[in-house]
């Protein structure tokens, strides 16, 4: 992760949720991970890992479905990690403050890995690769937004910095990117108002 990329988060954190209020992405957040669900099982006893995890808005739907299960919780920024931190104190949950491809993730361990609104930021290939080395076969890799593509595209012009172009892809030429990565597409949404790909590992 760059260094501006890193600092332009950093000097977000503490606003990041009067910005993008938790309780109005309940339904995206819920959408997809019932798209996963639906192909993959409950994620009841499941690793998961929440890619990006920012100030952690997916954790308590995360934890809600997940039982005796394990939660990496990964971001970059310390101060987003530390507002994650502030609201979820569970013995389930582990926080990563690293460059999400950097961590020492454990390698074929985890059943899913999911990243909800912060998939543009990253590099597309070397993270389709690093998460495939994480998940063992048959896990899956969910990426979804709670808008539609043209619209998030919008939002990082407009946010400028580190972030101006940040661009996220149609959903059917990343699935097709995932490809020889070590994925297989399982669905695909792109219809203008919402944006889902989920992946599973081979």
């Amino acid at each position: 992760m760059k260094p501006d990329m890193k600092a332009f988060f950093e000097m977000r954190a503490a606003t990041w949720d009067a910005l993008h209020p938790p309780a109005q992405q309940a339904q995206a957040i819920a959408w997809g991970l019932g798209c996963a669900q639906q192909h993959f099982g409950p994620l009841k006893g499941k690793t998961l890992v929440d890619l990006g995890c920012g100030t952690g808005v997916l954790l308590p739907h995360l934890l809600a479905a997940l039982g005796e299960g394990l939660l990496w919780a990964v971001d970059c920024a310390q101060a987003m990690v530390e507002a994650a931190k502030a609201k979820h104190v569970d013995a389930r949950l582990r926080f990563v403050c690293a460059d999400a491809l950097r961590w020492a993730a454990p390698q074929g361990e985890a059943d899913g890995v999911l990243c909800y609104n912060s998939f543009p930021h990253f590099p597309r290939e070397e993270t389709l690769r690093a998460v495939a080395s994480w998940l063992r076969p048959g896990g899956f890799f969910l990426i979804w937004h709670n808008f539609g593509r043209e619209k998030i595209n919008s939002i990082h012009r407009e946010a400028g910095g580190a972030v101006a172009k940040h661009r996220l892809m149609p959903a059917q030429a990343l699935a097709a990117l995932a490809e020889p990565c070590g994925f297989e597409a399982h669905s695909q949404t792109d219809d203008g108002q919402h944006w889902l790909v989920l992946l599973g590992k081979l």
